[in-house]
């Protein structure tokens, strides 16, 4: 992708394009890029193309305009960022945010038009709650994850919850977690912002409840979400739920 055509893309995405800011998302585009097709670049312009079509315009100007701040957010952190933005954050601190680490391991979009991933998780055991999220909605059958870390938690003596921390996409339990596992833990402050901004844009697909103690799995689709998926399945060639 050449400068031009970005520039073009971005002047009918953003709201109040600029022509420095693109100028240097451009350029920090073409620092990530590792081949001669400027994938860095490419990757950017899907993360805000994703951006535009589930959050609001307001949140797609402060992602757009975080590299104003000193520190740009790589394509698979603006997505938090926009979490974090649609939430009231500001550009700059969602800066700071990306040059701590904060936005790390959240999710890159493979495409402008694809189904936001993302949904709150409540586990319920023993009669306590508690909250994660998931960057994986739409890529496992959540009754079968209930049963999968049921089995595991009776057979080694854990907590359910702990065996959905470790449980993945496969269905495999991997202590040492990875970018398949289906719960986040350790990220409070995320999974609040995503709460916050339930039902207010389609970036937050449902609310999924584990009740270990019911052994009964549920789940609340976002009205928004479920809307921008109609219209986006013509484009698609059409889509069926997996949840």
């Amino acid at each position: 992708m050449d400068k031009q055509n970005f520039e073009q893309q971005l002047n009918a995405l953003i709201p109040r394009p600029d022509p420095e800011t693109t100028a240097d998302l451009f350029a920090f585009g073409q620092e990530l890029g590792e081949t001669a097709e400027c994938y860095g670049v490419r990757e950017l312009l899907t993360s805000l193309q994703f951006i535009a079509r589930n959050f609001d315009g307001q949140t797609l100007q402060g992602a757009y305009e975080i590299i104003q701040h000193g520190f740009a957010a790589l394509p698979g952190e603006m997505v938090a960022a926009a979490v974090y933005l649609q939430n009231g954050c500001t550009p700059q601190h969602a800066a700071e945010m990306a040059e701590t680490g904060m936005l790390m391991c959240f999710h890159q979009p493979d495409s402008a038009n694809e189904s936001s991933p993302l949904a709150l998780c409540t586990v319920i055991e023993n009669g306590t709650s508690r909250e994660f999220h998931t960057l994986h909605f739409g890529g496992f059958d959540p009754e079968t994850t209930l049963r999968a870390a049921q089995e595991y938690a009776q057979i080694h003596r854990s907590s359910v919850a702990g065996a959905l921390l470790f449980l993945t996409t496969d269905m495999e339990i991997k202590l040492g977690g990875g970018y398949k596992k289906i719960l986040v833990s350790g990220e409070s402050d995320m999974t609040k912002a995503l709460s916050a901004i339930f039902r207010r844009c389609p970036a937050v697909a449902a609310h999924l409840t584990f009740d270990a103690d019911r052994g009964q799995a549920e789940v609340e689709y976002n009205p928004l979400w479920l809307e921008l998926r109609q219209k986006q399945e013509p484009e698609q060639g059409g889509m069926q739920l997996t949840v």
